[in-house]
């Protein structure tokens, strides 16, 4: 019998709040920082894409954005693909083939499935689509949730705003006589911001975290009865805004003094419009400080549920058999470079390097490797734990030799897509290699760090002379992983930073 796989997500989730990698970090995470202590944990952990659709359609294809077609999030402008097709190499088909059942609950935001009024999303593309708005034809009839591809458990359609408004968890209050009640609640800056934050006064019960951490250990208790191991997978909305937290997680940091990050007034020689996509029109640290509060306590909200399912894994004797693996999409931006929110329109370490934690079985790793490693090597990792082979594998590589040696390297090199998360598209391209980052934005200026002395990003050295021959070796190296991962944009970025013919023949070992 195969060892289970128990694979926890988190939203929006910066990784300099983790213990493992910031022992100063004022994130309070018990939890969390238990699991690490049985864990390999990664310091040099990035996302596919700092956008949440297309970071998640690399963990259930094992593929790039610009291969899927989800290159942002469904139903907006940039992305091709608005539900998530059923294939025979989604994670969850080829676990079954080979003998898992498979579980989910929470986020998905891969489709919103067939029936368009069961959710906000689908709701709001009905009322588009009457006011002429072409794009929701295609997918009226049919569409893409975790039960249509082989998971046991939950559909909760589209991103769910924090999960507040859907109907699942609706029912859930209703049927055990449940309110939920909000006060203090704040809103962000951009068009259409819906309302960012506020605290909860109706107890952790009335919040999607509990729900959806109770139906994890009850979805748990359906595969434990199956023959045959089992995978599950557990996904939280927050810490990504809206912040509605407890007001018992609130208090612990409602006084709490949060100096400015170092880049919060650095890194303006960067000229690029698309930044002030994500950019308050004022630099008031007084909101990314309160912000950076209610962010501290839905991260220790969400610990505490982590911390029920994995007493209840530990009690029902599944923990020491499992590996537990746990991630986020991708960061969160709160204030870094010149007073940036959310996400997208930049390809710093804030929003593409994220936490990732493997827990073999009866743990005890308790290591910290520096290696780098891609959300598609998650999708690789679990069919290498359930017996595929390399062939199988997709784009990414096993993380699984690195719990042997953790200084040993499974890829060189790591690649982030992104287009933006707004209707405003613009493409953009990170590459890592060593400790050199290179940034392609196409329409914009080009980016070059190097993150040894420079780890927060605030000195580009595209135009530095001193660096030449790295800048070009990285936009080669950014060239050959395109052409490598089929991204089809590889011939036009070529041909902007005048690389010339490129020949695939030369970088096929990669």
């Amino acid at each position: 019998m195969g060892h289970n796989v128990i694979l926890i997500m988190t939203d929006q989730h910066r990784l300099d709040t983790m213990h493992y990698m910031n022992p100063a970090a004022p994130c309070r995470t018990p939890a969390l920082d238990a699991l690490a202590a049985d864990s390999l944990c990664f310091s040099n952990a990035y996302t596919n894409a700092p956008v949440c659709t297309p970071a998640r359609s690399a963990l259930y294809t094992g593929l790039y954005p610009s291969v899927t077609g989800m290159c942002t999030n469904i139903y907006q402008h940039g992305c091709s693909t608005h539900e998530l097709a059923d294939a025979p190499f989604l994670l969850s088909r080829r676990l079954n083939a080979a003998g898992f059942h498979c579980g989910y609950t929470g986020k998905w935001h891969l489709g919103i499935g067939k029936d368009k009024s069961a959710s906000p999303e689908g709701r709001e593309l009905l009322e588009r689509r009457k006011a002429g708005y072409m794009g929701a034809e295609a997918y009226l009839d049919r569409g893409t949730l975790p039960t249509d591809v082989g998971f046991i458990g939950d559909d909760f359609p589209g991103h769910g705003n924090g999960g507040h408004g859907t109907q699942l968890f609706q029912r859930y209050l209703r049927e055990n006589g449940l309110t939920q009640t909000l006060t203090g609640v704040y809103r962000g800056c951009r068009p259409g911001d819906h309302s960012k934050g506020g605290v909860i006064t109706s107890g952790e019960e009335t919040t999607p975290e509990y729900f959806i951490s109770l139906r994890a250990r009850q979805i748990v208790n359906q595969l434990r009865e199956l023959s045959g191991p089992f995978f599950l997978s557990l996904n939280f909305w927050g810490p990504h805004e809206p912040y509605y937290v407890t007001a018992e997680d609130y208090a612990l940091y409602r006084d709490m003094d949060i100096p400015p990050w170092p880049s919060f007034t650095g890194g303006k020689e960067v000229e690029n419009k698309l930044h002030r996509l994500v950019q308050r029109p004022e630099q008031d640290w007084s909101f990314f400080e309160n912000n950076l509060r209610h962010y501290y306590a839905a991260l220790t909200g969400i610990d505490r549920q982590i911390g029920r399912l994995l007493q209840y894994l530990k009690d029902s004797g599944i923990y020491d058999d499992s590996y537990i693996i746990f991630c986020a999409d991708h960061g969160d931006s709160q204030g870094c470079h010149n007073g940036m929110e959310n996400k997208s329109g930049h390809m710093y370490n804030e929003t593409t390097r994220i936490p990732l934690m493997i827990k073999p079985p009866h743990g005890n790793r308790c290591a910290v490797t520096d290696q780098l490693a891609s959300t598609v090597d998650i999708y690789a990792t679990v069919l290498d734990i359930a017996g595929y082979k390399k062939g199988d594998w997709q784009a990414g590589h096993s993380l699984l030799p690195l719990l042997k040696d953790p200084g040993s390297a499974v890829r060189n090199y790591v690649v982030c897509e992104c287009v933006s998360a707004f209707p405003l598209i613009a493409m953009q391209r990170m590459y890592r290699s060593g400790a050199m980052k290179y940034i392609f934005n196409c329409g914009g200026a080009d980016e070059l760090y190097d993150l040894d002395a420079d780890p927060y990003e605030l000195r580009n050295l595209v135009n530095d002379p001193n660096y030449r021959s790295q800048l070009q070796e990285l936009r080669e190296g950014l060239a050959a992983a395109m052409y490598h991962h089929n991204d089809d944009a590889a011939p036009w970025y070529c041909k902007m930073n005048q690389l010339g013919q490129w020949q695939l023949e030369k970088h096929r070992a990669l």
